[in-house]
């Protein structure tokens, strides 16, 4: 079925926060996953195998310890939300040339569109790279140079690197006004969406439902 980008967003953004994730991030997951989809990449189908996964799991448990290199989940695999987001509070560190490298990461297509945004507001393009997959993005566009297809949609990697590009390769990735979201995928992130209208009880919240990651520090 065809969806607009801002039905993708909007209905990616309550799914998000349906999975746990506070307003703030979930609506910069709301903007990855419709970017990831105007590239004619698969946001969607990401965004919902990431809020399975991590159902019920805690913020602190995922989020990304930044105080060291490389970036590691205190417990299991990182969070590419919450990385994203830690990546582009350190835009200032890419712009002077020092690289970001992560360790297992879930979903690393979901990094993308923030090293995107970090591009942008470093003022220089960056790459990001896991095994199988270079992305280039900012200056003339983006570009991908994608060795194994089967690793741009790959479940973790063990590791990830994102710093300033020193050269162009790969293909131009195009942009698309509308995408093509799977029923499956729709139906996941309409049920995690749902709970965000569901009336907050005691036993909801201590279940996790729309809670579980929920940044309250």
């Amino acid at each position: 079925m065809s969806w607009s980008l801002n039905e993708i967003e909007a209905l990616s953004r309550k799914a998000a926060r349906g999975g746990g994730m506070d307003w703030g991030l979930a609506e910069e997951t709301g903007k990855a996953v419709r970017w990831l989809c105007a590239a004619g990449w698969p946001g969607a189908e990401t965004l919902a195998a990431l809020l399975l996964a991590q159902d019920g799991v805690t913020w602190d448990a995922v989020r990304p310890r930044t105080e060291a290199e490389p970036w590691a989940a205190r417990d299991g695999l990182l969070c590419p939300s919450a990385a994203g987001a830690a990546l582009t509070d350190r835009a200032r560190d890419l712009a002077e040339g020092r690289p970001i490298t992560m360790a297992a990461t879930a979903r690393p297509l979901l990094l993308v569109p923030y090293t995107a945004w970090a591009a942008d507001l470093a003022n220089r393009p960056l790459s990001i790279r896991w095994p199988g997959v270079t992305v280039t993005c900012g200056g003339d566009g983006v570009f991908a140079d994608i060795a194994d297809p089967a690793a741009l949609t790959a479940t973790r990697t063990e590791t990830l690197s994102i710093g300033p590009a020193t050269s162009t390769t790969g293909t131009s990735v195009p942009r698309h006004t509308r995408g093509s979201l799977p029923a499956g995928a729709v139906e996941t992130l309409a049920a995690f969406a749902h709970r965000t209208y569901a009336p907050g009880t005691p036993e909801s919240r201590a279940s996790g439902a729309g809670a579980g990651l929920t940044d309250n520090d």
